[in-house]
Protein backbone atom coordinates (compact mmCIF):
# COMPACT_ATOMS: atom_id res chain seq x y z
CA UNK A 1 0.00 0.00 0.00
CA UNK A 2 1.45 3.38 -0.96
CA UNK A 3 1.91 6.35 1.36
CA UNK A 4 -0.89 8.17 -0.47
CA UNK A 5 -3.26 5.26 0.15
CA UNK A 6 -2.37 5.20 3.85
CA UNK A 7 -2.93 8.93 4.13
CA UNK A 8 -6.25 8.69 2.28
CA UNK A 9 -7.47 5.90 4.61
CA UNK A 10 -6.43 7.85 7.70
CA UNK A 11 -8.21 10.97 6.47
CA UNK A 12 -11.35 8.95 5.75
CA UNK A 13 -11.30 7.48 9.26
CA UNK A 14 -10.85 10.92 10.79
CA UNK A 15 -13.68 12.39 8.73
CA UNK A 16 -16.11 9.63 9.75
CA UNK A 17 -18.44 9.78 12.75
CA UNK A 18 -16.74 9.64 16.12
CA UNK A 19 -18.02 9.86 19.68
CA UNK A 20 -18.33 13.33 21.17
CA UNK A 21 -18.30 12.74 24.97
CA UNK A 22 -18.24 16.43 25.97
CA UNK A 23 -21.32 17.19 23.89
CA UNK A 24 -23.03 14.04 25.19
CA UNK A 25 -22.43 15.11 28.80
CA UNK A 26 -23.93 18.52 28.05
CA UNK A 27 -27.06 17.01 26.52
CA UNK A 28 -27.37 14.58 29.45
CA UNK A 29 -27.21 17.48 31.92
CA UNK A 30 -29.84 19.46 30.02
CA UNK A 31 -32.13 16.41 29.96
CA UNK A 32 -31.63 16.06 33.72
CA UNK A 33 -32.62 19.72 34.29
CA UNK A 34 -35.76 19.50 32.17
CA UNK A 35 -36.89 16.28 33.85
CA UNK A 36 -36.12 17.74 37.27
CA UNK A 37 -38.65 20.46 36.51
CA UNK A 38 -41.32 17.80 35.97
CA UNK A 39 -41.53 17.04 39.69
CA UNK A 40 -40.12 20.21 41.23
CA UNK A 41 -43.54 21.44 42.51
CA UNK A 42 -44.32 18.22 44.43
CA UNK A 43 -43.37 19.50 47.94
CA UNK A 44 -44.93 22.88 47.11
CA UNK A 45 -48.40 21.45 46.49
CA UNK A 46 -49.22 21.49 50.21
CA UNK A 47 -48.41 25.22 50.33
CA UNK A 48 -50.61 25.87 47.31
CA UNK A 49 -53.39 23.86 48.97
CA UNK A 50 -53.15 25.99 52.13
CA UNK A 51 -52.92 29.32 50.32
CA UNK A 52 -55.52 28.66 47.60
CA UNK A 53 -57.79 26.17 49.40
CA UNK A 54 -57.14 23.41 46.87
CA UNK A 55 -58.61 19.94 47.40
CA UNK A 56 -56.69 16.73 46.63
CA UNK A 57 -58.77 16.39 43.46
CA UNK A 58 -57.70 19.83 42.24
CA UNK A 59 -54.06 19.06 43.07
CA UNK A 60 -54.33 15.83 41.07
CA UNK A 61 -55.85 17.75 38.14
CA UNK A 62 -52.99 20.24 38.31
CA UNK A 63 -50.55 17.35 38.14
CA UNK A 64 -52.50 15.82 35.25
CA UNK A 65 -51.98 19.05 33.29
CA UNK A 66 -48.30 18.08 33.16
CA UNK A 67 -49.08 14.70 31.62
CA UNK A 68 -51.44 16.45 29.22
CA UNK A 69 -48.63 18.69 28.01
CA UNK A 70 -46.44 15.64 27.35
CA UNK A 71 -49.22 13.90 25.42
CA UNK A 72 -49.78 16.96 23.22
CA UNK A 73 -46.12 16.91 22.20
CA UNK A 74 -46.05 13.14 21.63
CA UNK A 75 -49.11 13.30 19.39
CA UNK A 76 -48.25 16.46 17.42
CA UNK A 77 -44.49 16.96 17.61
CA UNK A 78 -43.07 13.46 18.16
CA UNK A 79 -40.70 13.66 15.18
CA UNK A 80 -39.92 17.36 15.39
CA UNK A 81 -36.17 16.97 15.99
CA UNK A 82 -35.92 14.71 12.91
CA UNK A 83 -37.22 17.61 10.83
CA UNK A 84 -35.59 20.72 12.30
CA UNK A 85 -32.53 19.26 14.07
CA UNK A 86 -31.75 18.15 17.61
CA UNK A 87 -30.50 21.51 18.89
CA UNK A 88 -33.43 23.36 17.36
CA UNK A 89 -35.86 21.07 19.22
CA UNK A 90 -34.08 21.10 22.59
CA UNK A 91 -33.56 24.88 22.66
CA UNK A 92 -37.29 25.77 22.77
CA UNK A 93 -37.82 22.98 25.30
CA UNK A 94 -35.34 24.67 27.64
CA UNK A 95 -37.03 28.01 26.98
CA UNK A 96 -40.34 26.41 28.01
CA UNK A 97 -38.72 25.14 31.21
CA UNK A 98 -37.61 28.68 32.08
CA UNK A 99 -41.01 30.09 31.11
CA UNK A 100 -42.68 27.48 33.31
CA UNK A 101 -40.49 28.56 36.24
CA UNK A 102 -41.33 32.23 35.71
CA UNK A 103 -45.04 31.42 35.46
CA UNK A 104 -44.96 29.56 38.78
CA UNK A 105 -42.95 32.35 40.44
CA UNK A 106 -45.00 35.28 39.16
CA UNK A 107 -48.48 33.71 39.20
CA UNK A 108 -48.93 31.58 42.36
CA UNK A 109 -52.64 31.19 41.54
CA UNK A 110 -54.61 28.18 40.30
CA UNK A 111 -54.52 29.33 36.64
CA UNK A 112 -50.82 30.14 37.07
CA UNK A 113 -49.81 26.73 38.43
CA UNK A 114 -51.92 24.93 35.82
CA UNK A 115 -50.19 26.94 33.09
CA UNK A 116 -46.82 26.24 34.69
CA UNK A 117 -47.51 22.51 34.72
CA UNK A 118 -48.63 22.48 31.08
CA UNK A 119 -45.49 24.36 30.02
CA UNK A 120 -43.36 21.90 31.99
CA UNK A 121 -45.07 18.95 30.31
CA UNK A 122 -44.51 20.47 26.87
CA UNK A 123 -40.84 20.95 27.73
CA UNK A 124 -40.42 17.36 28.90
CA UNK A 125 -42.26 16.00 25.87
CA UNK A 126 -40.05 17.93 23.44
CA UNK A 127 -36.84 16.99 25.22
CA UNK A 128 -37.25 13.23 25.79
CA UNK A 129 -37.23 12.07 22.19
CA UNK A 130 -34.85 14.70 20.88
CA UNK A 131 -32.28 14.16 23.65
CA UNK A 132 -32.43 10.36 23.33
CA UNK A 133 -31.85 10.54 19.58
CA UNK A 134 -29.12 13.18 20.03
CA UNK A 135 -27.29 11.06 22.60
CA UNK A 136 -27.42 8.07 20.26
CA UNK A 137 -25.71 10.09 17.56
CA UNK A 138 -23.15 11.59 19.94
CA UNK A 139 -22.29 8.23 21.55
CA UNK A 140 -22.64 6.29 18.26
CA UNK A 141 -24.55 3.69 20.28
CA UNK A 142 -28.35 3.94 20.34
CA UNK A 143 -28.87 1.23 22.96
CA UNK A 144 -26.44 2.91 25.36
CA UNK A 145 -28.05 6.28 24.68
CA UNK A 146 -31.55 4.95 25.37
CA UNK A 147 -30.42 3.57 28.73
CA UNK A 148 -28.62 6.82 29.66
CA UNK A 149 -31.67 8.83 28.67
CA UNK A 150 -34.08 6.63 30.63
CA UNK A 151 -31.98 6.56 33.80
CA UNK A 152 -31.23 10.30 33.59
CA UNK A 153 -34.93 11.01 33.27
CA UNK A 154 -35.80 8.94 36.33
CA UNK A 155 -32.99 10.49 38.40
CA UNK A 156 -34.04 13.97 37.34
CA UNK A 157 -37.66 13.30 38.27
CA UNK A 158 -36.48 11.98 41.63
CA UNK A 159 -34.15 14.88 42.40
CA UNK A 160 -36.76 17.55 41.64
CA UNK A 161 -38.82 17.05 44.83
CA UNK A 162 -35.70 16.71 46.99
CA UNK A 163 -34.26 19.99 45.69
CA UNK A 164 -37.49 21.92 46.14
CA UNK A 165 -38.16 20.22 49.50
CA UNK A 166 -34.87 21.51 50.88
CA UNK A 167 -35.47 24.99 49.46
CA UNK A 168 -39.06 25.14 50.71
CA UNK A 169 -38.07 24.07 54.22
CA UNK A 170 -34.90 26.08 54.72
CA UNK A 171 -34.87 29.04 52.28
CA UNK A 172 -37.15 32.12 52.28
CA UNK A 173 -39.91 32.64 49.71
CA UNK A 174 -40.79 28.95 49.17
CA UNK A 175 -43.29 29.71 46.38
CA UNK A 176 -40.60 31.45 44.34
CA UNK A 177 -37.11 30.21 45.23
CA UNK A 178 -37.31 26.64 43.81
CA UNK A 179 -38.34 27.95 40.41
CA UNK A 180 -35.64 30.61 40.27
CA UNK A 181 -33.03 27.98 41.15
CA UNK A 182 -34.27 25.71 38.37
CA UNK A 183 -34.26 28.60 35.88
CA UNK A 184 -30.63 29.28 36.82
CA UNK A 185 -29.78 25.59 36.36
CA UNK A 186 -31.07 25.84 32.78
CA UNK A 187 -28.58 28.57 31.83
CA UNK A 188 -25.98 26.08 30.51
CA UNK A 189 -28.51 25.54 27.75
CA UNK A 190 -26.73 28.43 26.05
CA UNK A 191 -23.97 25.91 25.29
CA UNK A 192 -26.31 24.26 22.78
CA UNK A 193 -25.13 26.80 20.21
CA UNK A 194 -21.61 25.30 20.44
CA UNK A 195 -22.70 21.66 20.08
CA UNK A 196 -22.52 19.85 16.72
CA UNK A 197 -25.79 19.35 14.88
CA UNK A 198 -26.30 15.74 13.78
CA UNK A 199 -29.40 16.13 11.60
CA UNK A 200 -29.83 18.04 8.36
CA UNK A 201 -32.77 20.40 8.58
CA UNK A 202 -35.77 19.52 6.51
CA UNK A 203 -39.22 20.98 5.99
CA UNK A 204 -41.36 21.39 9.11
CA UNK A 205 -44.56 19.35 8.88
CA UNK A 206 -46.87 19.16 11.88
CA UNK A 207 -49.48 16.45 11.77
CA UNK A 208 -51.05 14.18 14.38
CA UNK A 209 -49.06 11.06 15.15
CA UNK A 210 -50.89 7.96 13.99
CA UNK A 211 -51.59 5.41 16.73
CA UNK A 212 -51.99 1.77 15.87
CA UNK A 213 -51.49 -1.78 17.12
CA UNK A 214 -50.90 -4.54 14.55
CA UNK A 215 -53.27 -7.47 15.00
CA UNK A 216 -50.48 -10.01 15.47
CA UNK A 217 -48.97 -8.20 18.47
CA UNK A 218 -52.08 -7.22 20.40
CA UNK A 219 -51.44 -9.66 23.25
CA UNK A 220 -47.87 -8.46 23.58
CA UNK A 221 -48.95 -4.82 23.40
CA UNK A 222 -51.60 -5.44 26.06
CA UNK A 223 -48.93 -6.83 28.37
CA UNK A 224 -46.54 -3.96 27.73
CA UNK A 225 -49.16 -1.21 27.89
CA UNK A 226 -50.67 -2.54 31.11
CA UNK A 227 -47.20 -2.63 32.65
CA UNK A 228 -46.48 0.93 31.51
CA UNK A 229 -49.84 2.15 32.82
CA UNK A 230 -49.24 0.57 36.23
CA UNK A 231 -45.65 1.82 36.39
CA UNK A 232 -46.43 5.46 35.74
CA UNK A 233 -49.65 5.27 37.79
CA UNK A 234 -47.61 4.57 40.94
CA UNK A 235 -44.96 7.18 40.15
CA UNK A 236 -47.60 9.72 39.19
CA UNK A 237 -49.61 9.14 42.34
CA UNK A 238 -46.53 9.62 44.53
CA UNK A 239 -45.59 12.78 42.61
CA UNK A 240 -49.05 14.28 42.96
CA UNK A 241 -50.22 13.25 46.41
CA UNK A 242 -47.24 12.28 48.59
CA UNK A 243 -47.66 15.50 50.58
CA UNK A 244 -51.25 14.54 51.36
CA UNK A 245 -50.40 10.93 52.22
CA UNK A 246 -47.63 11.95 54.61
CA UNK A 247 -49.59 14.78 56.24
CA UNK A 248 -52.86 12.90 56.80
CA UNK A 249 -51.69 9.32 57.10
CA UNK A 250 -48.33 9.71 58.83
CA UNK A 251 -48.69 13.20 60.36
CA UNK A 252 -45.50 14.34 58.63
CA UNK A 253 -45.44 17.79 57.03
CA UNK A 254 -41.72 18.16 56.27
CA UNK A 255 -41.15 19.15 52.60
CA UNK A 256 -37.73 17.46 52.74
CA UNK A 257 -39.36 14.16 53.73
CA UNK A 258 -41.76 14.50 50.80
CA UNK A 259 -38.76 14.99 48.54
CA UNK A 260 -36.96 11.97 49.99
CA UNK A 261 -39.97 9.71 49.43
CA UNK A 262 -40.35 10.72 45.78
CA UNK A 263 -36.58 10.48 45.24
CA UNK A 264 -36.68 6.92 46.63
CA UNK A 265 -39.41 5.96 44.16
CA UNK A 266 -37.85 7.49 41.04
CA UNK A 267 -34.29 6.70 42.09
CA UNK A 268 -35.09 3.03 42.57
CA UNK A 269 -36.83 3.06 39.18
CA UNK A 270 -33.63 4.30 37.55
CA UNK A 271 -31.45 1.81 39.41
CA UNK A 272 -33.80 -1.02 38.48
CA UNK A 273 -33.45 -0.11 34.82
CA UNK A 274 -29.68 -0.40 35.17
CA UNK A 275 -29.88 -3.63 37.14
CA UNK A 276 -32.13 -5.37 34.61
CA UNK A 277 -30.14 -4.51 31.49
CA UNK A 278 -29.12 -8.14 30.96
CA UNK A 279 -32.53 -9.62 31.77
CA UNK A 280 -34.87 -10.67 28.96
CA UNK A 281 -37.69 -8.10 28.57
CA UNK A 282 -40.37 -10.74 29.32
CA UNK A 283 -38.65 -11.63 32.60
CA UNK A 284 -38.06 -8.02 33.59
CA UNK A 285 -41.65 -7.00 32.83
CA UNK A 286 -43.12 -9.87 34.86
CA UNK A 287 -40.80 -9.22 37.81
CA UNK A 288 -41.71 -5.54 37.76
CA UNK A 289 -45.40 -6.32 37.79
CA UNK A 290 -44.92 -8.49 40.87
CA UNK A 291 -42.93 -5.81 42.67
CA UNK A 292 -45.36 -2.94 42.02
CA UNK A 293 -48.40 -4.47 43.85
CA UNK A 294 -46.18 -5.64 46.71
CA UNK A 295 -44.87 -2.11 47.12
CA UNK A 296 -48.40 -0.75 47.11
CA UNK A 297 -49.40 -3.19 49.85
CA UNK A 298 -46.63 -1.72 52.02
CA UNK A 299 -47.71 1.85 51.21
CA UNK A 300 -51.34 1.11 52.12
CA UNK A 301 -50.26 -0.68 55.32
CA UNK A 302 -48.07 2.27 56.28
CA UNK A 303 -51.02 4.69 56.50
CA UNK A 304 -52.96 3.17 59.44
CA UNK A 305 -49.66 2.17 61.07
CA UNK A 306 -48.26 5.71 60.69
CA UNK A 307 -44.99 4.10 59.60
CA UNK A 308 -42.61 6.17 57.50
CA UNK A 309 -40.24 3.22 57.09
CA UNK A 310 -43.01 1.08 55.57
CA UNK A 311 -44.03 3.94 53.27
CA UNK A 312 -40.43 4.42 52.11
CA UNK A 313 -39.92 0.70 51.57
CA UNK A 314 -43.15 0.51 49.58
CA UNK A 315 -42.10 3.50 47.48
CA UNK A 316 -38.72 1.90 46.73
CA UNK A 317 -40.22 -1.48 45.83
CA UNK A 318 -43.03 -0.14 43.67
CA UNK A 319 -40.71 2.40 42.03
CA UNK A 320 -38.14 -0.29 41.19
CA UNK A 321 -40.83 -2.55 39.77
CA UNK A 322 -42.25 0.29 37.73
CA UNK A 323 -38.88 1.27 36.31
CA UNK A 324 -38.00 -2.28 35.28
CA UNK A 325 -41.44 -2.96 33.78
CA UNK A 326 -41.56 0.33 31.86
CA UNK A 327 -38.15 -0.27 30.23
CA UNK A 328 -39.02 -3.87 29.45
CA UNK A 329 -42.37 -2.92 27.95
CA UNK A 330 -40.74 -0.38 25.65
CA UNK A 331 -38.19 -2.99 24.56
CA UNK A 332 -40.98 -5.47 23.80
CA UNK A 333 -43.04 -3.13 21.63
CA UNK A 334 -40.05 -1.73 19.74
CA UNK A 335 -38.60 -5.19 19.20
CA UNK A 336 -41.82 -6.71 17.83
CA UNK A 337 -43.27 -3.79 15.85
CA UNK A 338 -43.43 -4.51 12.09
CA UNK A 339 -41.14 -2.47 9.82
CA UNK A 340 -42.64 0.92 9.08
CA UNK A 341 -45.02 0.83 12.06
CA UNK A 342 -42.62 1.28 14.96
CA UNK A 343 -43.48 4.96 15.42
CA UNK A 344 -47.22 4.44 15.74
CA UNK A 345 -46.83 1.45 18.09
CA UNK A 346 -44.34 3.25 20.34
CA UNK A 347 -46.55 6.36 20.37
CA UNK A 348 -49.52 4.24 21.44
CA UNK A 349 -47.35 2.76 24.20
CA UNK A 350 -46.38 6.20 25.52
CA UNK A 351 -49.96 7.46 25.35
CA UNK A 352 -51.04 4.53 27.52
CA UNK A 353 -48.17 5.16 29.90
CA UNK A 354 -48.86 8.85 30.41
CA UNK A 355 -52.57 8.27 30.75
CA UNK A 356 -51.48 6.02 33.63
CA UNK A 357 -49.63 8.94 35.14
CA UNK A 358 -52.70 11.19 35.08
CA UNK A 359 -55.95 9.21 35.29
CA UNK A 360 -55.33 7.15 38.48
CA UNK A 361 -54.04 10.21 40.35
CA UNK A 362 -57.26 12.03 39.46
CA UNK A 363 -59.27 9.01 40.56
CA UNK A 364 -57.56 8.88 43.96
CA UNK A 365 -57.98 12.63 44.33
CA UNK A 366 -61.70 12.17 43.77
CA UNK A 367 -61.95 9.21 46.15
CA UNK A 368 -60.22 11.11 48.95
CA UNK A 369 -63.07 13.63 48.90
CA UNK A 370 -65.69 10.96 49.57
CA UNK A 371 -63.87 8.34 51.64
CA UNK A 372 -60.80 7.91 53.83
CA UNK A 373 -57.22 8.22 52.63
CA UNK A 374 -56.49 4.58 53.45
CA UNK A 375 -59.58 3.35 51.60
CA UNK A 376 -58.67 5.45 48.55
CA UNK A 377 -55.14 4.07 48.52
CA UNK A 378 -56.50 0.53 48.90
CA UNK A 379 -58.81 0.96 45.88
CA UNK A 380 -55.89 2.29 43.85
CA UNK A 381 -53.73 -0.67 44.91
CA UNK A 382 -56.49 -3.13 43.99
CA UNK A 383 -56.94 -1.67 40.50
CA UNK A 384 -53.18 -1.66 39.85
CA UNK A 385 -52.93 -5.25 41.10
CA UNK A 386 -55.61 -6.38 38.64
CA UNK A 387 -53.85 -4.63 35.77
CA UNK A 388 -50.52 -6.11 36.87
CA UNK A 389 -52.09 -9.59 36.78
CA UNK A 390 -53.38 -8.90 33.27
CA UNK A 391 -49.90 -7.81 32.24
CA UNK A 392 -48.22 -10.89 33.75
CA UNK A 393 -50.71 -13.25 32.09
CA UNK A 394 -50.36 -11.59 28.70
CA UNK A 395 -46.58 -11.47 29.04
CA UNK A 396 -46.43 -15.21 29.77
CA UNK A 397 -48.50 -15.93 26.67
CA UNK A 398 -46.09 -14.03 24.42
CA UNK A 399 -42.80 -15.52 25.59
CA UNK A 400 -40.61 -16.93 22.81
CA UNK A 401 -41.73 -20.45 21.98
CA UNK A 402 -45.28 -19.88 23.28
CA UNK A 403 -48.33 -19.41 21.08
CA UNK A 404 -50.00 -16.01 21.58
CA UNK A 405 -53.44 -15.88 23.06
Amino acid sequence: MTTDHVRTAAEAAESGPRPRPAAAWTVTYLLFVVMLGGTLPTPVYSLYAQKLGLTPLVIALVFAAYAGGILVVLLLFGGLSDQIGRRAAIAPALALTVLSCLTFAVLPTLPGIVAGRILSGLSVGLTMGAATAYLGELHLNRAKAALISSVTGMVGLGCGPLLSGVLVQYVPHPLVTPYLVLAAMALPGLLLARLPETVSRGRLSIRPQRLGIPADMRSLFTAAAAAAFCSLAVLGLLSALTSRFLAEGLHITSPVTVGVVVLCAFGSAGLAQLATVRLAPHTSAAAGMVAVPLGLVLIVAALPASSLSLFLLGSVLSGAGGGAAFKAGLALVTGHAPPGRTSEVVSAYFVGAYLGMAVPAIGVGLLVTVTSLTASAAVFAAVVTVLAAVSITATASTRPGRNPL
